[in-house]
C-alpha cells in the first residue's frame, strides 16, 4: 500500500516535471519562432529599403541622362541660332532662338547667349533702318517723315549716336525748309495783290525757323539774313505792310 502510494506520488511528480519542461520548451520554441519572424520582417524591410534606394538611384541617373540630352539639344539650338545670325538670316535665327528659350525656361539653362544674339539682331535691323532714313534725310523736305520713323526706333545700346544724329538732322532740315518758305513768301509778296498776307506768312516761317534753331542749338544759317533782307524790301515796297505791321528788324 505504502509502496503504491509512493509510486503514485513519484509518477505524479514525473508528469509535473514533464509538463513544466514542455511548457519551457514551448516558450523557448515560441520565442525562437517570434525572433525568426521578426528577423524575416526586418530583413524584408531592409530589402525593401535597399530596393527603394536602388530605384531612386536609377531614377536619378535616368533624370541625369535625360537632362544631359536636353542640355545637348539646347546647346545645339544655340549653336544653330548663332550660325543663322552670322549668315544674316535673322528670321530663322529668331525662330530657333525662341525654341531654345522654351527649353531653357523648362530646364533652367542659361539664356545669356540667346538674349545677346537677339539684341544684336535687333540692333542690326534698326541700324539698317536708320541707314535708310539717313539717306532719305538728304532731302530736307522729308524731315517730318524721317523724324516720325526715327522716333519709332527705341533708344538701345549700340544705336544712340546714329539715331541722335539723324534726329538732329531732321530739325536742321526743318529749320532750312522754314527759311526757304520765309524767303519764298517774302519775294512772292513783291508781285502779289495782297503783299501783307505774304509778309505775315514770311514772318511766321522765319519766327518758327529761329525757334527751332534755338531749341536744338543749330548753327545760324546765312539764309536768315537773306530772308530779313527780302522782308525789309517787301516792308518798304508796300504801303499797306508799313501801315499795319512793324518790321522785326530794319
Amino acid at each position: 500500500m505504502e509502496r503504491d502510494k509512493r509510486n503514485k506520488k513519484g509518477t505524479g511528480k514525473g508528469k509535473l516535471k514533464k509538463i513544466v519542461l514542455g511548457i519551457i520548451c514551448l516558450a523557448i520554441v515560441g520565442a525562437g519562432v517570434n525572433f525568426y519572424f521578426k528577423y524575416l520582417e526586418e530583413k524584408k524591410k531592409q530589402m525593401e529599403l535597399a530596393e527603394k534606394q536602388r530605384q531612386e538611384e536609377l531614377e536619378k541617373e535616368r533624370q541625369r541622362k535625360f537632362l544631359e540630352e536636353k542640355r545637348k539639344e539646347f546647346e545645339r539650338l544655340v549653336a544653330e541660332m548663332k550660325r543663322y545670325y552670322e549668315a544674316g538670316d535673322f528670321e530663322k535665327a529668331r525662330e530657333i532662338g525662341y525654341k531654345a528659350l522654351g527649353l531653357a525656361k523648362q530646364y533652367g539653362f542659361n539664356t545669356d547667349e540667346i538674349y545677346k544674339l537677339l539684341h544684336l539682331m535687333k540692333v542690326a535691323e534698326y541700324r539698317g533702318k536708320l541707314k535708310e532714313l539717313e539717306e532719305l534725310n538728304r532731302d530736307i523736305y522729308k524731315y517730318f517723315y524721317v523724324r516720325e520713323e526715327v522716333l519709332k526706333i527705341p533708344v538701345i545700346k549700340g544705336l544712340g549716336d546714329l539715331r541722335d544724329s539723324i534726329l538732329i538732322k531732321t530739325y536742321e532740315n526743318e529749320y532750312l525748309v522754314n527759311l526757304i518758305l520765309a524767303k519764298k513768301n517774302a519775294t512772292k509778296g513783291m508781285e502779289a495783290e495782297n503783299p501783307l498776307y505774304y509778309y505775315l506768312i514770311s514772318r511766321d516761317y522765319l519766327d518758327k525757323a529761329i525757334a527751332i534753331r534755338k531749341n536744338y542749338r543749330i548753327p545760324v544759317s546765312s539764309e536768315e539774313e537773306i530772308v530779313r533782307y527780302h522782308q525789309r524790301e517787301l516792308f518798304f515796297y508796300s504801303e499797306k505792310v508799313r501801315e499795319e505791321t512793324v518790321p522785326s528788324t530794319l
